[in-house]
């Protein structure tokens, strides 16, 4: 994945339509939001925070999901990852 900068509280789009499968929190990369797109292609969105969607909600591009989080210990980023196929592939290609 890549860390996007970013600012503490701007708001996140997803990529591509698709099913929210999970929010959950995880160490060093905080609140995340992981959205199945089909075809087994997955993003997955991270140091969020004021999460605006649920597990299972169908979401399009023109939704917000979250913000970033403003982080006292680090530049503020966005972490952003795709996968494919069970395989980790080149974020940079899936932004507009």
């Amino acid at each position: 994945g890549i860390d996007i900068e970013a600012v503490a509280g701007e708001y996140i789009y997803p990529v591509l339509d698709g099913l929210i499968t999970t929010i959950t929190f995880l160490r060093g990369y905080g609140n995340i939001i992981i959205i199945d797109h089909g075809g087994n292609y997955y993003s997955v969105y991270g140091n969020l925070e004021n999460i605006l969607v649920t597990e299972n909600e169908y979401v399009d591009e023109s939704m917000k999901l979250a913000m970033v989080a403003s982080n006292l210990e680090k530049d503020t980023t966005l972490h952003f990852e795709v996968w494919g196929n069970f395989e980790k592939l080149n974020p940079e290609d899936w932004l507009k």
